[in-house]
């Protein structure tokens, strides 16, 4: 008995112990096969090239392809891609096409749902058939050379598909256009402030509402439309919604203000936290095309970068390129109201493939004349326009870029780009600087965007797209730079501001800050410039510091005792700024919650900028009473009541104790699986410095506290002549392959904002190889 106990026991510690071993060196080894060589060189033989290419790998992992031909060229950025972030690749085209059911089952039902209502794979349909033959072309060698990997490797060019048991698709020219229109998805939040104005008015008032938001009669005259506002926001409606994007600065200080004489580009765009990281660092050289910085796992080209003679930087423009539009339909809910006819919806049936289920979920999306419906419930039925819809591909601008000889070449070659508004900037070694503000905007007769507008009226339904010539640029301002932040571009009182380019500008923090320091020396270089990448100085803190001394002085305490000493300065290890933001946090709660309550939003319509603007008397004093109670509570009373609670808190807490970004791999949370990732290497919470107010910027927001949602998703500046001075640092790493050395290699250095040399010449290419991988025709 006891020895067949003892057989029992033992078989039993077996499975239980040395199956997952076995199981984790079988997965480590054939994941070791498929990734990019980190040393030695290694020869592949590939059906589908053409001449031999040569891939030298850094010491970063990133790859500087040299081929015979643009062709080749392609097919070489595909395959590399394909062998560091195929999962990453698939996630994303699963994503947009609304197909993470076919992977996680009846888990990704909601998201399948609501991306088949936005029509991002449709949309890319159609911009694929409408591609040039030079688009086409570089698209269809990219996914060549991403197939040719997805031949040699199988579900092992990404050892997550192996552990989810899902054989990848091939790649095709669809995929990437809707990588792209994914990425403008995750960039644009106009809809999602809308249906928070619309539920704030309804809610509120629409003399409460307006003075939140700080529109005077003109703003109310022209941008509130005469239509019954959607009264409350379903818990569906967040499936619709994009990651919170945060925002983004870039900036060009030209030859005067430099030691150097040349001209400095930077930029650091702020996306939505995600593993591995948004963009990809590579070198491209063929005959007519030599060009190095980020681009995007899926995407074939560079996006920000620089070739030969010019560098260029995007941020969002926060133009309104989403409206929302309020429909009336008929009983059978099949036709919309236009002016005084009943116009046909257009209906489509999607099926959805569900993984454990044995029938396909289907669905019927509708579309109207302004776009496809979004939200149909009792309350409302809500259609979107969105420029992305409507626009082509970037990718003709982004090739043109890469052939640029001059800073009005970069500009131009987004002249015929319809799609989202952003601020590009740019620098070339003739010394010059630009900002140009690319994409179209929607041509409105009447309405901003601000609200949802009245569907069935056609007098606010948009007249197409404005033509390039009528956006906003610069070019050699004799302030020596140039430099956006997703802030107003336009002066108090330009009336384009309220009639031509509406938008959902930053808070003048950053450029505020930015542009301080940009005017205050003429010494510029790169490690100054990323210096100022990495300032935590908040102009918000200080400004409701000065606001707040008064009470602070009256009460005293620990907590008033810590900010009188304080200088603004977001510093990860300091404890000011978390005294600071907790303090922010409960006067947001304290003055606000009463509201939500009572007005049933779903939290508090206050945040750091209202609390600022009610400090200063922008703001009714009628706000500081909690509506719940009887007695009238002031100023005096609701900020004392923060500073008691306060006063009770440990204040021996840093900044980056609490304040964190969450590294972890998406499938993290799954049983085994998770555990398996974790094993390699997969990171844990980070501290960081800043917040949303800093140039070096992290956001969170009221329903997520010190979380940070969105970060430096890169940080790049260019020394625009001597290229091998240029930097690029990611959050991570290269790679999005666990067990690589690249998974979070940069994370030290990102965290630092320390810069790593992008090499160029072949000379810095060289000296700083580590690896080789050799591409020939089979």
């Amino acid at each position: 008995m006891h020895g067949r106990l003892r057989f029992v026991l033992v078989v039993f510690l077996a499975v239980v112990i040395l199956l997952p071993v076995l199981l984790f060196g079988h997965i480590r080894f054939y994941s070791h096969r498929s990734r990019l060589p980190e040393s030695g060189v290694e020869t592949v033989r590939l059906r589908g090239i053409h001449d031999r290419v040569t891939i030298a790998l850094d010491g970063r992992g990133i790859p500087h392809i040299d081929a015979a031909t643009a062709e080749d060229l392609w097919f070489a950025q595909g395959y590399v891609h394909a062998r560091d972030r195929f999962f990453q690749m698939d996630m994303g085209r699963r994503m947009a096409g609304g197909r993470l059911s076919e992977v996680f089952g009846e888990t990704g039902l909601t998201t399948d749902r609501r991306m088949r209502t936005l029509r991002l794979a449709a949309t890319a349909g159609r911009q694929a058939a409408a591609l040039d033959d030079v688009a086409r072309r570089t698209l269809e060698r990219y996914s060549d050379g991403v197939n040719a990997a997805l031949r040699d490797y199988g579900r092992w060019v990404a050892p997550e598909l192996w552990l989810l048991g899902i054989e990848p698709d091939p790649w095709a020219v669809e995929d990437s256009l809707s990588i792209g229109l994914l990425l403008q998805l995750n960039l644009s939040w106009a809809m999602g402030d809308e249906i928070k104005r619309s539920v704030e008015m309804t809610h509120l008032g629409r003399e409460m509402a307006v003075e939140l938001w700080g529109w005077g009669p003109e703003e109310q005259r022209r941008w509130i439309p005469p239509v019954e506002l959607p009264s409350r926001r379903p818990v569906e409606d967040d499936a619709i919604l994009p990651p919170f994007g945060g925002g983004s600065n870039n900036w060009a200080i030209g030859p005067a203000r430099t030691v150097t004489g040349r001209p400095l580009l930077a930029n650091d765009p702020h996306i939505a936290v995600s593993v591995p990281g948004t963009w990809y660092a590579i070198g491209l050289r063929a005959p007519g095309i030599r060009v190095s910085g980020a681009s995007i796992a899926g995407v074939p080209g560079v996006l920000i970068g620089h070739n030969r003679r010019v560098a260029w930087g995007f941020t969002m423009s926060m133009m309104d390129d989403q409206d929302l539009y309020v429909l009336t339909l008929d009983e059978s809910r099949d036709r919309e109201l236009v002016d005084d006819a009943w116009i046909p919806l257009r209906a489509v049936t999607e099926t959805i493939q569900v993984r454990w289920r044995s029938d396909p979920e289907t669905m019927k999306v509708r579309i109207s004349r302004h776009g496809p419906i979004v939200r149909d419930t009792l309350d409302s039925t809500l259609a979107l326009a969105w420029t992305a819809l409507r626009g082509s591909s970037g990718v003709n601008a982004f090739l043109r870029m890469a052939r640029a000889d001059s800073v009005e070449d970069v500009a131009s070659a987004w002249s015929d780009a319809a799609g989202p508004a952003m601020n590009l900037v740019a620098a070339d070694v003739e010394g010059h600087i630009l900002h140009q503000v690319v994409g179209r905007r929607p041509l409105r007769i009447r309405g901003a965007g601000r609200l949802p507008s009245p569907g069935s009226d056609s007098s606010w339904a948009w007249k197409g797209l404005a033509d390039f010539s009528e956006n906003p640029s610069t070019i050699d301002p004799k302030e020596g730079f140039v430099g956006t932040a997703n802030h107003d571009l336009f002066s108090e009182g330009d009336y384009r501001r309220t009639r031509m380019f509406p938008a959902d500008f930053a808070a003048p923090w950053r450029i505020r800050r930015i542009k301080h320091r940009l005017g205050a020396k003429t010494d510029w270089d790169v490690e100054s410039s990323l210096d100022l990448q990495g300032d935590v100085m908040s102009g918000r803190a200080v400004a409701l510091l000065k606001l707040l001394w008064p009470d602070l002085e009256r009460h005293g305490g620990p907590t008033a005792a810590a900010l009188l000493d304080w200088d603004g300065r977001m510093e990860v290890d300091r404890t000011e700024p978390a005294i600071f933001s907790r303090l922010i946090l409960a006067l947001a709660l304290e003055i606000g919650q009463d509201e939500a309550v009572v007005k049933e939003l779903d939290r508090t319509p206050f945040d750091a900028e209202r609390i600022l603007r009610l400090l200063a008397g922008g703001l009714s004093e009628i706000w500081w009473d909690d509506v719940r109670t009887e007695v009238v509570e002031d100023r005096e009373m609701i900020v004392d009541r923060c500073l008691d609670r306060m006063d009770l808190l440990d204040h021996s807490i840093v900044w980056g104790d609490i304040h964190e970004v969450d590294f972890s791999h998406p499938l993290g949370n799954f049983p085994l699986v998770g555990t398996l990732l974790r094993l390699a290497g997969h990171r844990h919470p980070v501290g960081v410095p800043g917040d949303g107010s800093t140039v070096n910027a992290h956001y969170w927001d009221l329903a997520h506290p010190f979380s940070v949602m969105a970060i430096p998703s890169m940080r790049f500046v260019a020394d625009v002549g001597d290229w091998d001075r240029s930097i690029l640092v990611l959050p991570l790493g290269q790679s999005g392959r666990p067990w690589s050395s690249h998974v979070a290699d940069q994370l030290s250095d990102w965290l630092a904002v320390k810069g790593r040399v992008l090499p160029f010449s072949r000379e810095m290419i060289e000296a700083e190889t580590r690896a080789e991988l050799v591409l020939t025709p089979r």
